[in-house]
């Protein structure tokens, strides 16, 4: 049998296989051969996960089917990728001693690696990140020729490929070094945790919660994508996950398609920035900062629960606009079935594990791996009372495959981003962009900060939330440390604008996911979670000139400002999808989405005035509610004489 049909047969149980591989080399190398050198780490990674993710993802969409595809050529570029990797592992002491040393064999296979990690990175996210290194190339050679702040020395080709592989940074540089460590081992985590049943145990404790109010399931999917997206940090999985049973519920119960849909996308989007867990960027967010993730966890709960509460009123409004019932009480799960051992200890004591040991100051890695053997653990000891030991092994190994596959889909994407950070350094186009951002916006921060979510935005609709927070921060923070912009808030500034990507067209990812289940129109469905998340999108400008929404000040400031945003996160919802017919009823639902924009102020004067504008909006809608209720009721009486 010859070497493709032996691919084409046994494909399913060779990348079965090469995630449980994967999976145990990243739980156990980083952590029990700490005597092996950082690019040795990360070299290993890259081979291991590059070369997954190219049996993962087929050369052209579609090709999928076995049938239609030849593995060929992916096995000769693996073999390419092995070849430069161990080349790496053997000279890492030499990279290290003598960077820049490297021979025309090592630029060949430098090169070579290189070109394939951008194909992988194509192949699982699409063009956008190999269109930017090709630019920046291209810029390398074009800068000479420029003329004022764009122009740079010349950089020969073999200065850029020493940089890219045969040094510390580039392919093997830190954000491959966060990849190979703790942003695998969380991922891995996550797939582990999910094995204990957390999606359905998620999603029935939202509907034990909000199920009996007005908007019962779509509260639910809010409240189980919350839940559930901070395990998952993928907007995407979320939504299949969660979606794939609370938006066929809302449509059950009369919600049009695209506005479950829509419910579930911006709902899953927010699982990034929920504590306790968050996502892979909080982690990556807290290394960059050398803090504390715990303090990272407090600094993200009130922008979580303005966010939460901006989605949660649009919702309830929409809800109660259209008269939609909650769900029958029959389908609304029972605590006493919830709240069991079984179901609850694989979700709790994990992540009370977790978070312990990291308050105590244990780093990352370490947290995250005994956090994945306690779950292992708990799913054997939850198997075991149920009577099911038997079917807890394979539950591990796919878990584990499962774990080994998402690693690998992000391996070519933060390799590659590694690579981009690098060649932003030689190029120097880092302090350029701060240059004009300074000039443009020094002496006016709302400018400034509008300047700055040009690159999260255009970068956040084609590539995953990782990728555009990574590439934002190198680029975009150190002006706005210069303008004053507190740094905890620049980083979740970015972290909010990677992750409204996915709800924004023109690919809003989580959206087009979410319409697929739902059958409803992509583009409404993304200009539907627009709306229900706009606090969300006004929110970073807001933290970022006010650091008390993100814990960063007085508590007094923080508690007042915390209020004003709540109050003003339920009026721009109410602003989106309030009551009342005609023009008086838009004018007040107008006023109310200014006030509520003003209370997110800082200044107290304007915030005041917020305050004043949303009571008198209120005043005035319920006014013209009132005045409706009456002209309907007076009809209804006339008829009825009418009828006698």
């Amino acid at each position: 049998m010859d070497l493709q049909n032996f691919f084409k047969k046994h494909v399913d149980k060779i990348l079965f296989w090469s995630g449980i591989i994967f999976s145990l080399t990243q739980l156990i190398v980083p952590m029990f051969f700490q005597h092996l050198l950082d690019i040795q780490v990360r070299a290993l990674h890259v081979a291991l996960g590059v070369s997954i993710a190219l049996l993962h993802c087929p050369f052209r969409q579609g090709e999928e089917n076995n049938n239609d595809r030849s593995y060929l050529w992916d096995i000769f570029l693996i073999a390419i990728i092995a070849i430069a990797c161990i080349n790496a592992i053997s000279k890492a002491l030499g990279i290290y001693m003598n960077p820049g040393g490297a021979t025309t064999f090592d630029l060949v296979l430098g090169t070579a690696l290189m070109i394939i990690v951008l194909e992988a990175a194509r192949r699982t996210v699409g063009p956008a990140i190999p269109i930017i290194v090709t630019l920046l190339f291209l810029y390398i050679y074009v800068a000479p020729h420029l003329g004022g702040i764009w122009k740079i020395r010349g950089l020969s080709f073999e200065f850029i490929m020493n940089s890219i592989y045969f040094s510390p940074l580039g392919l093997f540089g830190s954000v491959t070094g966060m990849s190979a460590t703790f942003i695998a081992m969380f991922i891995i985590f996550g797939s582990l945790l999910s094995a204990t049943g957390g999606g359905k145990t998620f999603i029935d404790l939202a509907l034990a919660l909000t199920g009996r109010f007005v908007g019962g399931p779509a509260k639910a999917a809010v409240v189980s994508s919350a839940l559930f997206g901070s395990i998952s940090g993928s907007s995407v999985a979320n939504v299949m996950v969660t979606g794939s049973y609370t938006i066929p519920l809302m449509k059950r119960l009369g919600y049009r398609p695209e506005f479950a849909g829509a419910v579930e996308a911006i709902a899953s989007s927010g699982g990034g920035i929920t504590p306790p867990i968050m996502s892979i960027t909080a982690f990556m967010m807290a290394e960059f900062l050398n803090i504390s993730y715990m303090k990272i966890i407090g600094y993200a709960i009130l922008p979580c629960i303005l966010f939460y509460t901006g989605v949660f009123s649009g919702v309830h409004f929409q809800t109660k606009r259209r008269g939609l019932s909650a769900v029958p009480e029959e389908e609304i799960p029972k605590w006493k079935d919830i709240l069991t051992f079984e179901r609850m200890a694989g979700l709790i004591i994990p992540t009370v594990i977790l978070l312990y040991l990291i308050t105590v100051g244990q780093p990352l890695l370490k947290a995250g791996f005994y956090a994945s053997i306690s779950t292992i653990i708990i799913l054997a000891i939850c198997d075991f009372t149920k009577g099911k030991i038997k079917e807890t092994p394979q539950k591990i190994l796919s878990a584990l495959a499962e774990g080994g596959a998402d690693v690998a889909r992000i391996v070519p994407i933060l390799v590659s981003v590694s690579v981009l950070v690098n060649l932003i350094g030689i190029t120097g186009i880092a302090p350029k962009i701060s240059g004009l951002i300074l000039r443009h916006g020094g002496s006016n921060v709302f400018i400034a900060l509008l300047v700055a979510t040009i690159v999260p935005f255009i970068l956040g609709t084609s590539l995953p939330v990782v990728p555009t927070y990574v590439l934002s921060v190198s680029i975009l923070v150190p002006p706005l440390l210069k303008i004053g912009i507190d740094e905890v808030a620049a980083h979740l500034f970015f972290i909010y604008w990677a992750i409204l990507g996915g709800v924004t067209p023109p690919t809003c990812t989580a959206a087009v996911a979410a319409a697929s289940i739902s059958k409803g129109d992509w583009v409404k469905t993304g200009l539907n979670a627009i709306k229900l998340g706009a606090v969300a999108f006004i929110l970073p400008y807001f933290f970022a000139l006010n650091p008390s929404l993100v814990g960063r000040g007085p508590l007094p400031s923080i508690l007042c400002h915390g209020v004003t945003g709540f109050v003003g996160s339920i009026a721009i919802a109410y602003g989106f999808f309030g009551f009342g017919k005609g023009v008086a009823a838009l004018m007040s639902r107008v006023l109310f989405l200014v006030g509520g924009i003003l209370l997110l102020f800082p200044n107290v004067g304007v915030s005041i005035a917020g305050g004043i504008a949303v009571v008198v909006a209120f005043v005035w809608n319920r006014a013209l509610l009132k005045r409706e209720r009456i002209l309907v009721d007076g009809g209804i009486n006339i008829e009825k004489n009418n009828q006698s």
